[in-house]
């Protein structure tokens, strides 16, 4: 092999593998992660329930996507990774769980806030309820539970459990101090989340990216996956189901009657996305409670250290 096409293919994959950890770089581990999960998640409804728009079939695929999410990571923690799956913030202690439900009261209060603004400014109203509590009403609420938790689970392993998790250690440069890192990693992780989600106009792009912030933010403090999952599912459960701002809900528990634009009033509206500001400061007095202190969880700040400096030694 002539030494020149020999010296491009030694610095190509110099690129793709870190010798030193023994693993493809992180940006080569990010790539084939959600190239995996994109496909699993376009294929998974053809072939398993091609038709349909029934609750019973949404929640099924959700659930299926959930198994076959962790499945994924289990595998890339192993073979992509080479580290504990515990590392994605899945640490399941009793923490854990009283942050999910923390983070649920959190992410819930926001819609909930946004019709109280609403009423105020005269933009919405609240109707009778329309719906009689049947044995039908009631397993169609306990399927969105289930489909809303299930979205929540999958995407925050996605995007914030292994992408911002890998960020975090691809972008540990010498040149860049630990907070730029943070901030660069974090906003990675939010820029991905943001074009997953379609988003038909400015302002919903804008919800969605400040959407990604706040939940990257509850796992950069807390250090585990049960804030973040916490306040999606608890945002997508109200503002999709209990207090709907969308003009025909399939499901709705408490009816309202919208007049405002839905750039002000709509869930990816104006409103919704300022209130995560003092969502964001929700989850800081939580884990000031919590822990007695407000900052970057320790597990975060030592996937900064070079740590694999000696495990490969």
């Amino acid at each position: 092999m002539h030494p020149y096409i020999h010296e491009y293919f030694r610095r190509l994959r110099l690129l793709a593998w870190n010798k030193r950890e023994q693993r493809p770089r992180s940006l080569v581990r990010v790539e084939l992660f959600l190239i995996l999960y994109m496909g699993i998640f376009l294929a998974l409804p053809n072939l398993v329930w091609p038709s349909g728009d029934s609750v019973l079939r949404s929640a099924t695929l959700r659930v299926l996507l959930v198994c076959c999410t962790l499945g994924l990571l289990l595998g890339a923690a192993k073979y992509l990774d080479k580290r504990s799956v515990r590392s994605f913030g899945l640490r399941i202690t009793h923490r854990w769980a009283s942050d999910a439900l923390a983070g649920a009261v959190i992410g819930g209060t926001i819609p909930v806030a946004a019709v109280g603004l609403g009423v105020i400014g005269g933009w919405i109203t609240v109707c009778n309820p329309r719906y009689t509590p049947t044995s039908t009403y009631l397993q169609n609420i306990g399927l969105v539970i289930v489909i809303t938790v299930s979205i929540a689970i999958a995407e925050e392993l996605v995007f914030r459990g292994y992408v911002l998790t890998n960020a975090i250690e691809g972008l540990d440069l010498r040149w860049l101090s630990e907070t730029t890192t943070l901030v660069a990693a974090w906003s990675v992780s939010t820029l991905l989340f943001g074009l997953v989600h379609q988003a038909p106009t400015l302002v919903a792009g804008i919800h969605f990216l400040s959407a990604g912030f706040l939940l990257g933010l509850a796992y950069l403090l807390s250090g585990q996956l049960g804030l973040p999952i916490g306040i999606h599912a608890g945002f997508n459960f109200v503002s999709g189901y209990v207090v709907p701002m969308t003009s025909d809900p399939s499901l709705v528990i408490v009816p309202l009657s919208v007049s405002g634009p839905a750039w002000l009033t709509g869930q990816t509206g104006l409103i919704q996305t300022g209130l995560q500001i003092p969502a964001a400061l929700g989850i800081l007095g939580y884990l000031w409670w919590r822990t007695g202190r407000v900052g970057v969880a320790p597990r975060i700040r030592a996937k900064l250290d070079d740590e694999w400096a000696d495990k490969i030694k």
